[in-house]
């Protein structure tokens, strides 16, 4: 019960400002409201909820993953060379292989960080630039062609009625959830993230449960090459590297800490509509792209300060500040009054 009230009162807030968004994107422009909006939205916010769950993995043990967007770019060109030949073999080698070769690229992180016991932050920056390499090597441009049947399925609708990408990324929020709360692995995550001397006191194994969470990540980047693969009917060398700063901030707005072992996946979902709906708003406002970075980075900080309750932080170090003023006027004047 208590945990229930604990992430109600976490990711509450995260649904009310995306709420509040949308409805503003609405009086905007009404057609917001419109079920095929809605649908192009699913879409939208697939590759950027897949990959904030790959981040969230890593941010709860107290890590960082600046190697995931080259991870969705590396997998995103492999994905589309393969997907180009319409037959169920490489649709079937796309589905096995690419996830293999995301957890390799994961586990490749995974095992520097804990073996060397070097900073997530330096190692998944160089490898994040290796990977990259990889991928301008395999796909030095765009190219690649990916089969319309197979687009179709993967960013279409169930018995023209149900959007595959909201399946999609509900589908992997529940199995995150689960892995998270319901197994021992996603306790231990937590026990890490939380403090590390602790849970290694308390017989986890510590460095097992890092190169597993950068594992989980490599996996979740690869599908996310593979949706993008679908979505934009090719492949693209450079496609992960908005999802960088994009996952983190995805998975900060949606309430996940970034010192770790505090929050999940649950607020994902609202995290993505915020940093999306945003965008959206700007482009309908004909804000230049210029002033766009700065009112979404004010919106974002807004986002986290309320997420995060900063605000009740916030009130209390203006309320503290405000008494120590008096407190030092009244002694002041004390002081005065006792030189006179």
């Amino acid at each position: 019960m208590i945990e229930k009230q604990r992430d109600l009162s976490l990711y509450l807030p995260v649904y009310l400002i995306a709420i509040v968004i949308y409805i503003i994107a609405g009086i905007v422009e009404p057609v917001f409201f419109t079920w095929n909006n809605n649908i192009n939205l699913f879409t939208r916010i697939t590759p950027l909820v897949l990959a904030a769950l790959a981040q969230t993995f890593v941010i709860l043990t107290g890590g960082i993953d600046l190697s995931i967007g080259s991870i969705i770019s590396l997998t995103n060109v492999v994905s589309a060379s393969l997907f180009c030949l319409n037959k169920l073999e490489y649709i079937t080698m796309v589905l096995f292989i690419v996830p293999l070769l995301g957890l390799a690229t994961g586990l490749i992180n995974g095992f520097i960080i804990t073996k060397g016991e070097f900073s997530p932050l330096i190692v998944t920056l160089a490898t994040g630039a290796i990977w990259q390499g990889v991928a301008l090597i395999i796909m030095p441009i765009p190219g690649g062609e990916v089969d319309l049947s197979i687009s179709r399925t993967l960013t279409g609708k169930i018995f023209n009625l149900i959007p595959f990408p909201l399946l999609i990324f509900l589908f992997f929020i529940f199995i995150s959830y689960f892995i998270l709360k319901k197994t021992e692995f996603g306790r231990s995550i937590y026990a890490l993230g939380g403090n590390e001397t602790i849970a290694y006191e308390s017989g986890i194994a510590c460095k097992k449960i890092k190169f597993m969470a950068y594992g989980v990540s490599g996996v979740l980047g690869a599908f996310t090459g593979i949706f993008l693969s679908a979505w934009i009917f090719s492949g693209d060398p450079l496609v992960g590297s908005p999802y960088i700063l994009n996952s983190i901030a995805v998975a900060v707005i949606g309430g996940t800490s970034l010192s770790g072992g505090k929050g999940g996946v649950l607020g994902i979902i609202g995290g993505a509509y915020i940093f999306l709906l945003i965008s959206n708003i700007l482009n309908l406002w004909g804000i230049s792209t210029f002033y766009q970075y700065v009112v979404k980075g004010l919106i974002i900080i807004f986002a986290l300060i309320i997420s995060a309750g900063g605000l009740i932080k916030l009130r209390n170090f203006l309320v503290s500040f405000y008494f120590d003023k008096i407190i030092k006027n009244w002694k002041g004047g004390e002081q005065k009054y006792y030189k006179h």
